[in-house]
């Protein structure tokens, strides 16, 4: 059984990997749903507010918030996503094609995911969508650094107080080890625009992934016909 768990462990890793890996990945045509980017197709539900940052000393004011978008893949399957920026100085640029994963490290990847694995589904209004992108673009220019939205690589000048001390109080839950990954984040990268982070790959099953499927419906074979 030992052998088994370690198995299915392994096989869920090489998952998260690939869910990151730039090497071979997909590549879709990302759009707006509607005519804004934070607005769905019926120009509803704009989850957003203004902040004010700077980057390395490059100060911006933008919207900060959560992107309703759409993804047709190769084979012109069309699918709606929600997704957030991870490049603050960047402008949205769409239609784009963006390639599943990133070049991200390690350790931003695994902050990133302990930011989705909790923080996701607490954005439930424009000022949690406000306090998610804050503390998206602080984890994505710090590095390793320390998560202090006051100070920093990345800094926040201004912003509604309830958004900046949401995004700091999950960013200090992170820090502490109290929010942790869940292995795995999917993230759309393209020159020119901004890279995406959202929670689900807007593709239908690549390759790569399917093996997977297949391995882990194989551990499961294995495990029936040992019941019985």
């Amino acid at each position: 059984h030992m052998r088994g768990l370690k198995t299915v462990f392994a096989v869920m890793a090489m998952g998260a990997v690939m869910a990151v890996a730039p090497a071979g990945a997909a590549t879709v045509n990302v759009t707006m749903q509607g005519k804004n980017a934070f607005q769905d197709a019926k120009g509803q539900n704009a989850w957003y507010q203004t902040a004010s940052y700077s980057l390395n000393g490059i100060n911006r004011t933008a919207a900060a918030g959560m992107f309703r978008l759409s993804a047709t893949g190769a084979n012109g399957a069309v699918q709606d996503f929600l997704a957030f920026c991870l490049e603050p100085l960047e402008t949205l640029t769409l239609p784009r094609d963006h390639t599943v994963g990133s070049n991200l490290s390690a350790p931003i990847l695994d902050r990133l995911g302990a930011l989705m694995g909790n923080g996701f589904a607490l954005v439930t209004g424009a000022t949690s969508a406000a306090a998610f992108q804050l503390a998206a673009w602080e984890i994505a220019n710090e590095g390793s650094g320390t998560l202090d939205l006051s100070r920093g690589a990345f800094r926040v000048t201004s912003a509604t107080s309830a958004a900046r001390n949401l995004a700091q109080t999950w960013l200090n839950g992170i820090t502490s080890g109290q929010w942790t990954s869940s292995g795995a984040v999917t993230i759309l990268s393209a020159p020119g625009t901004q890279d995406l982070l959202t929670d689900i790959a807007p593709v239908p099953v690549p390759a790569a992934a399917v093996l997977l499927l297949g391995g882990l419906a194989g551990l499961g074979a294995i495990g029936r016909r040992r019941r019985s």
